[in-house]
């Protein structure tokens, strides 16, 4: 009896769906008719010429659905171990934990309300199936595969309800962040499920290499693949947070960036090169941009004026059951979007003065550049961390007074 064919997720679907590619270029035509640059919400400032550029470069780009029904997830994944670990209750607890956090509850991708609202589940799922694609295109080992499946499988498996946008409250308050639980679920030092421990044990997997290839501490010689500044996390995770900012102008397959990662010829440095910069808008104008810097401040905000409701125990809840034990949190959040006034929030341009330094509403705020250096000679996978790197700094951002019952009345009269 022959076994059975495995599911790629990544194949090529574009015809399944011809109405949507030609309703795409219709308009692309009419977004370069109009004008040199194309507005939206977030003013990400890619203009005629960028989304031609990467309409050449991924021209063959398939549709990409970034959700994963049960049904493909099982014909997808093969090998015992990474079934056995999305089956998980870890694993399966991500499906309740956001992508984005709190902008997850207020901005819709693609600007529909009905869509789905993208979880860490979801992207993890994303992460393994390159995981695997990498393994087939490097003809990998069977050991390898379980290996970095199983890295890819675990990298978010410690995220806390909201992600990034509590995360750093529970680091200050209660010393718990989403590194420290994914190393105590992959050691089994944590009630919150045992059972990943001991997959990984009997399947021949070291427990320790995974948190090294997380950690990127690891001497395996496909470690950059989760470690390099081009990996599979950010390949993945930045082609689904684009569907936020750009619903129909750009495409970005997050599997033709990783064949052109390990082909390495000169068109595919270019789509590189080009997801590089993506990756740079994406961080300014979106990530550390007004509007989700607002979304995550306030919500920071709420848990610090309210500190005595909260317990380190709530990491480890599902977003469901967190708002369920904190429904002044539940409350706070949905009136949010009638909260957020852009104009209450303003960069600080020189850091050097006095009075902004001493602004108690000026918050620091990360700054990332990203830079190309097309000097380097790159001949494998690990050499892409010679051409990208970016740099980490930050500036001052100064918040107003978000929550001023006038205010909040100006805010509210923009989404009437």
């Amino acid at each position: 009896m022959s076994a059975k064919p495995q599911l790629d997720l990544f194949a090529s679907q574009a015809k399944a769906k011809p109405a949507a590619l030609q309703k795409e270029s219709a308009a692309l035509k009419e977004a370069k008719n109009a004008g040199p640059e194309i507005g939206d919400l977030f003013d990400t400032n890619f203009n005629a010429d960028d989304i031609a550029e990467w309409e050449l470069l991924f021209r063959d780009a398939p549709q990409y659905n970034y959700h994963f029904k049960r049904s493909q997830i099982a014909s997808a994944f093969d090998r015992p171990l990474h079934k056995k670990l999305i089956a998980s209750h870890a694993f399966e607890r991500l499906r309740e934990i956001s992508f984005l956090g709190a902008i997850d509850y207020l901005f819709h991708p693609n600007g529909r309300p009905a869509n789905i609202r993208h979880s860490r589940y979801d992207h993890t799922i994303g992460v393994a199936l390159l995981s695997q694609q990498y393994c087939r295109l490097m003809g990998l080992s069977d050991a390898d595969r379980d290996l970095l499946g199983a890295a890819a499988l675990l990298h978010d498996i410690g995220h806390g309800p909201f992600s990034h946008t509590l995360e750093p409250e529970f680091a200050r308050r209660f010393n718990r962040n989403h590194h420290q639980l994914t190393n105590q679920i992959i050691t089994g030092e944590v009630e919150l499920d045992l059972s990943v421990n001991h997959l990984l044990v009997k399947h021949g997997v070291d427990p320790d290499e995974v948190i090294a290839l997380l950690s990127k501490k690891s001497t395996h010689p496909h470690a950059s693949l989760l470690s390099g500044p081009v990996n599979i996390d950010t390949l993945e995770g930045i082609s689904r947070t684009k569907t936020y900012v750009h619903p129909n102008y750009v495409h970005c397959h997050p599997r033709l960036l990783l064949e052109a990662a390990v082909k390495l010829d000169d068109e595919s440095l270019r789509r590189l090169d080009k997801f590089w910069q993506l990756k740079e808008d994406i961080y300014r104008n979106f990530i550390f941009g007004p509007m989700c810097f607002a979304t995550d401040h306030l919500c920071r905000e709420f848990v610090i004026n309210n500190a005595p409701d909260f317990a380190t125990d709530d990491f480890l809840l599902t977003e469901k059951a967190f708002l369920q034990r904190h429904p002044a949190f539940k409350k706070f959040l949905f009136s949010l979007k009638n909260r957020i006034e852009l104009d209450g929030v303003a960069d600080v341009i020189d850091p050097e003065i006095s009075a902004a330094l001493m602004d108690p509403n000026a918050t620091t705020v990360p700054k990332r550049e990203f830079h190309i250096n097309t000097d380097v000679d790159v001949q494998s996978f690990a050499d892409l961390g010679k051409r990208y790197y970016e740099e980490k700094n930050s500036f001052l951002r100064r918040v107003g007074n978000l929550t001023d019952p006038a205010q909040q009345a100006a805010a509210a009269s923009l989404f009437d």
